[in-house]
């Protein structure tokens, strides 16, 4: 068994535990790393230093797109496309990846400012084909092993095991309770849960009947909170708050590191954020822009006792950029232009109120904040309310994908998706996809005359979820990410054995590659 693992940051940590707790259950012949944000590895390599001395294939980001002066052969590249294939072209990959296709600033701000010439893309993408390629020439993977898709690599890398047959076991998280699940496609819903959910629908049956019974009454009289999500506040989510005193003695240490970096691979790595300007943007600007929001929305927000007695849909906002638009969201990344295409298609007595993401306080700038309230029926909810308390009140919830349809779809209200949702595979008149806008006011006048809920329909979604994933806190212990919401307890150790215990489980279930012929 070899496998090939794409990585960036953290999830470098999460795939070597994987890796070795699954030697512990059973040899791995070879393994492969696609690796990404030098600075992240070589802190890794301080920490793991010998990681390179292992025998691991790897593939290093940095070292791809450092061949971006290199001129591009468009006939190789249309050749590519042919061969590999994509619903979204060869060029999807440029757009999943945000370091690419955004400004130098998109770690900490809505940054739209293009950093490279087409030319330079187009060798970027040329250069990671070829590396890529060359990777499973040498290492000849039988799995491929990801967790969602967020760099140009990650995308180049699905498209090349699909080409080659190669097993892809994409890691997703579910936002139902801490499920995760291992997904062979990069988009939603994914067959294995498809034909779960079918299975479960049509005989009634299932060994998680109850445990979705359960589920869905916490979720209708409590909350569908999930592992790794992140509190409403209105305050900014990315933030330094240095004391006066404490600046002046770092002072050394930060121009220290700041050289430092300067010197480094680092530098010249897109993947790398500024320290500087992410100190600046997390001390100063982020802080001022917040506030700046504040100070202008503050008469105009909609709050709480304003939501009764108004008759409006929900439109919650997304962070900027990410994988729900990047990726599934396609062609709907301009959220601004949703909001006009909602606003515009929603019946004469109804407004659509929109509510910014937790993450995205004080990136946004305060120009995006007037756009929208040039927009006729627009009006901005408060952003420290509950997008549950806001689902309550609404007639109807739009999301490009997101929980928060989820938990719209559990309560009782209608839904209209643009993007590739796991709950676009519920039944029309619950949550009903756009996929023509030309067509989003037939849409939405139809879920709102059709709509009827549907509990048949709701448990076996949330059965065959629990079917195909596992209970795994992903987010607050694997990828150690802080003020998030976490269920239950569990250390890191006991975390990575549930997940290749996983892993095994659902290579042997979901294909003819059993735990024998892989030696587990």
């Amino acid at each position: 068994m070899r496998i090939l693992f794409t990585t960036q940051s953290e999830s470098l940590a999460l795939f070597n535990a994987l890796l070795c707790s699954l030697n512990k259950k059973g040899p791995i012949d070879k393994a492969g790393f696609i690796v990404a944000d030098s600075m992240s590895y070589g802190n890794w390599l301080e920490a793991e230093p010998e990681f390179e001395d292992r025998g691991h294939i790897l593939l290093k980001e940095w070292e791809v797109t450092a061949k971006r002066g290199n001129k591009p052969d468009m006939d190789k590249i249309a050749k590519y496309e042919k061969t590999l294939g994509a619903e979204a072209g060869l060029f999807g990959a440029i757009v999943a990846d945000r370091r690419l296709y955004m400004g130098k600033d998109c770690t900490y701000a809505q940054d739209y400012r293009r950093r490279f010439s087409d030319e330079e893309l187009w060798s970027i993408l040329q250069a990671g084909i070829e590396s890529v390629e060359k990777l499973f020439d040498e290492l000849k993977p039988d799995i491929l092993v990801g967790f969602i898709c967020v760099t140009f690599l990650d995308y180049i890398a699905y498209l090349v095991a699909r080409s080659r047959g190669v097993r892809v076991l994409n890691l997703r998280p579910t936002r139902i309770g801490d499920r995760i699940g291992f997904n062979s496609t990069l988009n939603d819903p994914s067959p294995e849960f498809a034909q779960a959910y079918e299975r479960v629908l049509k005989s009634g049956n299932s060994e998680y009947a109850e445990e979705a019974r359960k589920h869905i009454i916490r979720v209708r009289n409590e909350h569908g909170r999930y592992e790794g999500v992140v509190k409403p506040s209105d305050k900014p989510a990315l933030k330094i708050n240095p004391k006066r005193d404490s600046i002046y003695r770092s002072a050394t240490r930060i121009a220290q590191n700041y050289m430092k970096y300067r010197k480094s691979i680092s530098f010249s790595d897109n993947h790398v954020a500024d320290p500087l300007r992410a100190l600046i943007h997390g001390a100063i600007i982020n802080p001022l822009r917040a506030k700046a929001a504040n100070r202008f929305l503050r008469s105009r927000y909609l709050h709480r006792e304003a939501l009764k007695g108004k008759s409006f849909a929900f439109y919650p906002l997304h962070t900027e950029p990410e994988v729900s638009l990047l990726v599934y969201g396609r062609p709907y990344v301009n959220q601004i232009e949703i909001i006009r295409m909602l606003a515009m298609s929603l019946p004469a007595d109804m407004i659509l109120v929109v509510k910014e993401h937790p993450w995205m306080v004080g990136k946004r700038s305060l120009g995006s904040y007037k756009k929208m309230l040039n927009i006729p029926k627009v009006v901005i909810a408060h952003p420290a309310l509950e997008a549950r308390e806001i689902i309550k009140s609404s007639k109807m919830v739009a999301v490009v994908t997101g929980s928060v349809a989820l938990e719209a779809a559990i309560i009782g209200r209608p839904v209209i998706t643009f993007g590739d949702c796991p709950y676009n595979a519920l039944p029309e008149n619950m949550v009903k996809r756009c996929s023509d806008p030309r067509k989003l006011p037939q849409i939405i006048r139809e879920i709102l005359s059709g709509y009827s809920s549907n509990d048949k329909a709701l448990e076996a979604y949330v059965a065959a979820t629990f079917e195909i994933t596992e209970s795994v806190n992903l987010y607050s212990v694997l990828l150690k990410k802080n003020s998030v919401h976490k269920d239950r307890a569990g250390d890191f150790d006991s975390e990575i054995d549930r997940l290749a215990n996983y892993a095994i489980k659902y290579l042997g279930k979901h294909s003819n590659v059993s735990p024998q012929s892989a030696n587990w």
